[in-house]
């Protein structure tokens, strides 16, 4: 019997993401036979590197045969060496971490990292005209490790970083959900008015809601099931169930578990199969070059006073 180890925050007080990945693990279970099979293990390594550890030490006495999870970079950066040295896949739906990859070599993700998603930042503020922008972030990992890959796509690019907001033609912020949300309320409550961007945690309608006036606001990020041609009988499915469109992540988790149900229908080993395999999920096509999709996706999100919500592909 395969077992599966099933890692994230786990609890909606930690991050609102914990809802979409636990629904999306209930409908991969219905979804493919082997995962519904297999004998899981879950950990809620609470988005910290203490969690993260904690986690890998559970899964490895499990002997599990695979790990999903540890959205947060925090607590998988603590993970992915243990892993390797294991010798289990660890699979990522949503850790943007770039250096993820390369610390384990039995590591594979499904979500662009921060290094595609500030590549992508930068170009569509370059396209915008946005040739000045201040930076700033939370203490996350996650918002250190966009921040750094922010100022290496910027040495490539026409964008100047700049230290004062008044100095700038846009903001971004680097950071989780919470953080980004409690940002927009302060910047516009003191009257800053220029365009903000986000990155991918914060792409939810928890960042705006309630808010009279948003401004401009653009979150680098993923694009939801219900933007992906491959998506959408999950989407349905998810909406059916759930009176609501499947969130950001969502779709990612569901593809996690179909490659591990496609590569245990295969005649390949896991780790074998993630390495030299091409998969057909509800994600898209997924395969791996040193550990990231080749196929990975951004998708910019944007929100206006006149507009409440817009989504475009990226790449």
């Amino acid at each position: 019997m395969m077992r599966l180890g099933i890692c994230a925050a786990l609890d909606v007080g930690t991050t609102l993401h914990a809802r979409g990945f636990l629904r999306s693990v209930y409908l991969s279970s219905h979804l493919f036979p082997h995962v519904r099979r297999a004998r899981h293990y879950y950990f809620d390594d609470g988005a910290s590197a203490e969690g993260g550890r904690a986690a890998a030490r559970h899964f490895i006495n499990a002997k599990v045969d695979a790990v999903i999870g540890h959205f947060a970079s925090d607590s998988a950066a603590a993970a992915v060496e243990s892993y390797a040295q294991a010798g289990i896949p660890l699979i990522l739906p949503a850790s943007t971490c770039a250096d993820l990859t390369s610390a384990g070599e039995t590591t594979f993700r499904i979500c662009a990292s921060d290094r595609l998603l500030a590549t992508r930042l930068i170009e569509f503020a370059e396209s915008e005209g946005l040739r000045r922008l201040a930076l700033f972030t939370d203490p996350s990992l996650h918002g250190r490790q966009q921040m750094q890959e922010l100022h290496a796509a910027a040495q490539l690019s026409t964008v100047e970083l700049v230290d004062e907001v008044n100095n700038a033609d846009a903001v971004v912020f680097c950071g989780r959900l919470r953080a980004s949300r409690q940002f927009l309320v302060d910047n516009r409550a003191c009257g800053c008015e220029l365009p903000l961007f986000f990155t991918d945690d914060a792409a939810s309608p928890a960042l705006v809601k309630g808010l009279a006036q948003t401004g401009t606001v653009y979150v680098i990020s993923f694009p939801i099931a219900g933007d992906v041609a491959e998506a959408q009988s999950f989407n349905a499915v998810y909406q059916q169930i759930y009176a609501e469109q499947a969130p950001v992540y969502a779709v990612e988790t569901l593809a996690a578990f179909a490659l591990v149900d496609l590569a245990a229908a295969g005649q390949r080993g896991l780790l074998d199969a993630l390495r030299f395999d091409q998969f057909a999920t509800p994600a898209g096509p997924v395969s791996f070059s040193d550990g990231e999709n080749d196929h990975a996706r951004v998708s910019l999100w944007v929100y206006t006073d006149e507009h409440v919500h817009e989504r475009r592909l990226l790449c």
